[in-house]
């Protein structure tokens, strides 16, 4: 069967594919959201494969929104880059992280899903079970302007008294206004401008959206 091993970043697939590359009994076939629609497709066209065993190297886009067929065996190092929000930098990052129980589970879910399969974790039990059963909310730990412009257009009220089903800290919800404010989609009064209504109009970070205005 063929063998799908997950790794952080794009990185990460690059350097392992390097150094496979010598082995001729081997396939290796890179998978990460920025590859080219051509490249990606290749991992799902069975009728081009070439002899011997394919090697597929993901990023975590293979966890849940991808099945890669004819996977036997699962290699998980246990890493990802998670998007995180830094209240003390105020900058978006993506630092590796040990995957959730959940996610981990996901991966072990990839393989076998037509006959039997085999994952291997290159870290411990005692590592598993010491993890948190799930990740958290996206909207716990990422930049909220998008959220709170778009709740603002929408007339939702006030962002920081709605019944979220997961509550963001409030720091990063202050921070959100603060960005708006900065960028004039906002008053200091936490009102929306003129130029913050043409702003929700763009499908697009509001940075962005405030560059292409200017």
């Amino acid at each position: 069967g063929d063998v799908l091993i997950f790794l952080p970043g794009e990185r990460d697939i690059r350097e392992l594919a390097k150094a496979l590359r010598h082995i001729t009994t081997m396939e290796i076939l890179p998978l990460y959201a920025r590859l080219s629609q051509a490249d990606q497709n290749r991992v799902f066209d069975s009728a081009r494969r070439q002899a011997g065993i394919r090697v597929v190297l993901a990023t975590n886009v293979a966890e849940t929104s991808v099945t890669v067929p004819g996977i036997r065996y699962v290699i998980d190092p246990g890493e990802a880059r998670i998007s995180r929000y830094s209240h003390r930098t105020k900058l978006q990052r993506l630092p590796v992280e040990p995957v959730s129980r959940a996610s981990a589970d996901q991966r072990q879910g990839r393989c076998g899903r037509v006959g039997p399969g085999v994952c291997i974790r290159l870290y411990s039990e005692e590592d598993y079970l010491s993890r948190p059963e799930f990740t958290e909310p996206e909207i716990q730990r990422t930049n909220l302007a998008a959220v709170v412009l778009q709740m603002l257009t929408l007339g939702l009220g006030d962002v920081e008294q709605f019944p979220f089903i997961d509550p963001p800290d409030s720091r990063m919800v202050r921070d959100g206004y603060k960005l708006l404010e900065e960028l004039g989609a906002v008053s200091a009064a936490g009102t929306l401008t003129e130029v913050g209504v043409r702003m929700s109009r763009l499908p697009v970070d509001p940075r962005l959206a405030r560059m292409v205005l200017a």
